[in-house]
């Protein structure tokens, strides 16, 4: 929603308080944390040895990287909601192919490399 806004979606919409939404989003990433760990554990020798699993995980930390940068740069910024701010664009944008790509990579697991139970 952040990055959308970010991005000119909903213009009309103020940024700043968007920033009560950042708890809400370490909760949820915490529980896809530990569920996604749980699944790993439900077959972590087939995961583990996928190299897709591996580019998630490059994709969720550079996610979090920009989260962590999007709430120190723009909503750090005291003229946020009075003009566009400087790279605001680049890094919503560059958030936005992050999580997606964790989402995507994320969903190719059952579909590409080892797979538990097949003889090799």
């Amino acid at each position: 929603m952040i990055d959308l806004r970010l991005l000119g979606i909903a213009s009309v919409v103020p940024i700043k308080p968007m920033e009560k939404l950042f708890p809400i989003m370490w909760w949820g990433f915490g529980l896809n944390a530990v569920t996604g760990t749980i699944l790993i554990m439900q077959d972590a020798v087939a995961k583990l040895n996928n190299w897709d699993f591996y580019l998630k995980l490059v994709f969720i930390f550079a996610g979090v990287f920009l989260l962590k940068r999007i709430r120190s740069t723009v909503f750090g910024n005291p003229n946020l909601d009075k003009g566009p701010v400087d790279g605001a664009k680049m890094l919503a944008l560059a958030s936005l192919i992050c999580w997606l790509g964790a989402i995507t990579c994320g969903r190719l697991l059952a579909y590409v490399g080892p797979v538990a139970g097949l003889a090799e």
